[in-house]
């Protein structure tokens, strides 16, 4: 029954979030990704015609412009968000097993959310900030383990310096640190190295918007999924007791 609840509920918030999140990324993040696509484009086309003039083009499947690109977006974000609030929930419902906050849900929410925050974004985006189509990057599967480090050193010390005893409380910002100190994978090269000068200052200037426009839907995210996520539990438990 328990197990059911939060399945359901999480369900509920990843649909609320997803589509909180789906419709600012339409006003800001994906503007900036549309413009970016058509500088990478135009420079694709341009060299496909100077080096493979006579060669068949692969075909790569992607959503049609408009309502399809919108729905897997959509789906992409609910699914996401579902599953983060699977994560936050149980948390809440463990920690609140004993004793159900009778108040504060506002600030309890926005807490949590901003814990959430910056765990799964501000900490990775520190070394690995998000990169418009067409830029330099390290590999993949550098970038990935890295990521994946910081997550759990970042989680793991916002908890101890929350949840440890006093004299060691502080112990955890080295833990949260400690990815920073090893340095994220930098890219091989300039951030866009096929582009002239004026066409690379155009995109460093719309890779710093990008910057501030996911930053932007990540925070409304996670204000969503804190907020849903204390409500919910509250609401478990109370049925419980």
């Amino acid at each position: 029954m328990l197990f059911r609840q939060i399945v359901s509920y999480a369900l509920l918030i990843g649909v609320l979030s997803g589509i909180l999140i789906t419709a600012v990324q339409h006003w800001r993040v994906i503007p900036i990704i549309q413009s970016a696509e058509r500088f990478e484009q135009t420079t694709g086309t341009a060299h496909a015609h100077d080096h493979h003039a006579h060669e068949p083009e692969a075909t790569v499947w992607k959503p049609a412009p408009g309502v399809e690109r919108t729905g897997y977006t959509l789906l992409s974000n609910v699914l996401i968000a579902a599953g983060l609030a699977l994560v936050l929930l149980p948390v809440l419902v463990a920690r609140w097993a004993q004793r159900t906050p009778s108040s504060g849900i506002c600030w309890r929410g926005l807490l949590w959310g901003f814990a959430g925050y910056v765990v799964f974004y501000v900490a990775p985006a520190i070394g690995l900030p998000p990169e418009i189509p067409g830029a330099s990057a390290a590999p993949l599967e550098a970038r990935q383990l890295w990521w994946l480090l910081s997550v759990l050193c970042s989680a793991a010390g916002l908890a101890w310096m929350a949840f440890g005893t006093n004299r060691w409380r502080w112990a955890g910002a080295g833990v949260l640190l400690a990815p920073h100190l090893i340095g994220a994978p930098k890219p091989p090269a300039a951030a866009f190295p096929e582009q002239t000068p004026e066409v690379a200052a155009q995109l460093a200037q719309l890779a710093g918007e990008f910057i501030t426009a996911t930053a932007l839907a990540n925070a409304a995210l996670w204000v969503a999924l804190g907020l849903g996520s204390v409500w919910a539990a509250r609401r478990i438990l109370s049925a419980r007791y």
